[in-house]
């Protein structure tokens, strides 16, 4: 079993990932949620906390919401200790490319309500140079804010496209038929988690159909399939 640390998004507290945490405890695995200012980001306290976090006996995991799994990637590409070493990390709903919502509530000059968050990956995207398993989980129910201000058809879960939670990098992606916020609670998220902790891909015969996008091809995010 795995020692998994948990990250929330943007604007969130660590008790909106408890239900989450609580369903992996169950699954045997050890769950840590960490708590961070969303706005005001203190990368290097932030990162010194994921790291007392880590277990040198267990494999480590990073499990991140939103803005979450983009913070956990970047303590990956600085993370140095070979004693505490990252075993893979899956996002849940993180726009690895950058938010498009962000970019538009920049461009309304309404970015300083981001915080910080903008120079941490929502709008200026840092190149990824992790070498262990990435999983990513998107959503394709679009209820939330995205919906309303961007009208342009991409798919997506209210408030990060399908195509921004790609990468080339990606061990591997999968679409499930959930909205943003719904992804953190859903039972079919933690199945899919819990799988990947252990085989590093997730598992296709549970969710087939729901989403065959490739991490090698970012435009097949608009070949979308709905069961």
């Amino acid at each position: 079993m795995a020692n998994i640390v948990v990250l929330h998004g943007l604007y969130m507290h660590g008790v909106v990932m408890k239900p989450l945490a609580a369903r992996l405890r169950k699954k045997g695995h050890t769950v840590q949620v960490i708590t961070y200012n969303s706005l005001r980001i203190n990368e290097t306290l932030l990162f010194k906390r994921i790291h007392n976090c880590l277990s040198v006996s267990k494999k480590n995991v990073i499990v991140g919401h939103s803005l979450g799994g983009i913070l956990g990637v970047h303590f990956v590409n600085t993370h140095q200790d070979k004693n505490t070493p990252i075993d893979s990390i899956v996002t849940i709903g993180s726009p690895l490319q950058g938010a498009s919502i962000a970019k538009e509530l920049q461009h309304m000059r309404l970015g300083f309500i981001l915080g910080n968050s903008k120079e941490q990956g929502l709008v200026d995207v840092n190149k990824l140079m992790v070498d262990c398993p990435i999983g990513s989980i998107a959503g394709t129910i679009p209820i939330g804010l995205r919906s309303s201000l961007i009208r342009d058809k991409q798919p997506s879960d209210g408030t990060v496209t399908v195509e921004e939670t790609l990468l080339p990098e990606l061990s591997d992606h999968l679409c499930l038929n959930h909205s943003h916020t719904s992804l953190i609670y859903a039972t079919d998220t933690v199945n899919q988690v819990d799988y990947f902790i252990e085989h590093h891909k997730f598992n296709r015969e549970e969710k087939a159909g729901l989403g065959n996008y490739r991490a090698d091809n970012p435009s097949s995010a608009s070949d979308i399939i709905r069961v």
